[in-house]
């Protein structure tokens, strides 16, 4: 099959896509405005795995020769090379067609904020309950690597972006795929009071259960009508949740309770929860020292934001990896305040954060192929006697295509580092 990816991106969807049909010997083309220098060096490397490059703007040819146009999120559907393609998808179709779509629940979680945290703590929680739930997020792409080794879900939570659920609904002309359950967090708070729903594609009433703030339960029940079995708020449906748990917990916990669970099952599956995997992510805690994973940190500025959470703390930072076409002047700053810096080998790293690091006088150890010998650099700073709280933060900056394929697998080397070298310090 002809594949066209159209618009490449900066943060691995288009990356993702182009590798998914390449593994699997289809002809693939990526489109993109931008030039190779900005879209950095993942595009030569699909290159030497056999996708043909065309950047700097789009040609009508490319869409004709095309069997399959897989559309970026940040094209719209009104654009007029559209117009040209035999056939238009983007990766939740896709996941949509697969044979094992029938056999798994779908949870869809929607909303202005907290759809993150939302989804991530469904899926703790359904595992931590002896279900096994997958957390697709917004890219498709990860779940169906997993559906070909055979890992099915019995739950598979999705976080339905508004890009997301708008192209999804367009793509399957209005016949939105089967929805267990559909989490509507909160409303958007410009959109007209009589269509809360508007922004995302009419997903939400295509769903054996509602879940949703109070203020708009009314109006959903009447638009939904005999579509959905059943429409509850959060409010009400939430009843009984620990307050041990933050509030921003309090939707999860309403879809817990409604998919059959007690009170007690949900207050203690939810107060395991350690935040988002691979975002700002707890691995481990000691008297003194946290090992966190922000693995999803792709871009340099996000470094920033995350190392901000932890102000006035001694923080070893373990950052670097492959290259997105981003310049990494922005991360300078956290890493100029780090206690320490260790590097992850890669394009990005070589080419663009070392010479920035010694313009800049920044002292750092590395780089390293291996997350294990990362992990071990960074805590070898460590002061096992110090009274003060001490931060070993995987936040690259970068993306993780060279080593690690994706950012999941990378924050998953993180973890399984940590675990053994807190082993070894236990032996």
């Amino acid at each position: 099959m002809k594949v066209l990816v159209f618009g490449y991106g900066l943060h691995g969807g288009g990356f993702d896509c182009a590798m998914h049909f390449l593994s699997r010997g289809d002809e693939v083309t990526i489109t993109d405005v931008r030039s190779r220098e900005i879209l950095g060096e993942s595009i030569d490397y699909l290159e030497k795995k056999g996708a043909v490059i065309h950047c700097g703007g789009h040609q009508t040819s490319d869409f004709e020769w095309a069997d399959m146009v897989v559309k970026s999120p940040t094209i719209k559907l009104d654009n007029e090379f559209l117009t040209y393609a035999k056939r238009v998808e983007n990766n939740l179709t896709i996941l949509a067609a697969r044979p094992e779509a029938p056999q798994v629940k779908v949870i869809c979680v929607t909303g202005a904020r907290d759809k993150s945290v939302s989804a991530s703590a469904i899926c703790h929680a359904l595992n931590a309950l002896g279900k096994k739930a997958h957390n697709m997020g917004t890219n498709a792409f990860g779940e169906i690597k997993r559906l070909d080794s055979g890992d099915v879900p019995e739950y598979l939570v999705i976080e339905m972006s508004t890009w997301l659920a708008r192209d999804t609904y367009h793509f399957l002309k209005g016949k939105a795929p089967h929805i267990s359950t559909s989490l509507i967090t909160s409303v958007f708070e410009q959109d007209d009071a009589a269509d809360p729903i508007s922004r995302t594609g009419e997903f939400n009433i295509h769903a054996d259960n509602i879940i949703l703030p109070e203020e708009v339960k009314g109006v959903i029940e009447r638009i939904a009508k005999k579509k959905a079995k059943s429409v509850v708020s959060i409010e009400s449906a939430s009843k009984g949740m620990s307050k041990s748990i933050p509030d921003r917990m309090r939707p999860a916990f309403a879809v817990i309770r409604r998919l059959g669970f007690s009170a007690s099952q949900a207050n203690k599956a939810l107060n395991g929860f350690r935040g988002i995997p691979n975002r700002n992510e707890l691995v481990l805690r000691t008297n003194n020292i946290m090992y966190i994973n922000d693995s999803s940190s792709v871009i340099p500025v996000a470094v920033n934001f995350t190392m901000d959470n932890f102000e006035n703390l001694p923080v070893h930072v373990i950052c670097g990896g492959s290259d997105n076409g981003l310049d990494p002047s922005p991360m300078l700053k956290s890493l100029k305040g780090a206690a320490s810096v260790s590097l992850l080998d890669g394009s990005f790293t070589r080419k663009l954060l070392i010479p920035k690091l010694k313009e800049n006088g920044i002292d750092f150890f590395g780089p390293y192929e291996k997350m294990e010998e990362a992990v071990k650099a960074a805590s070898s700073g460590l002061d096992s006697t110090s009274i003060m709280l001490q931060v070993v933060l995987l936040s690259p900056g970068a993306a993780a295509y060279e080593f690690y394929g994706n950012e999941q697998a990378r924050g998953d080397a993180f973890k399984a580092a940590v675990s053994r070298l807190a082993h070894q310090d236990n032996s």
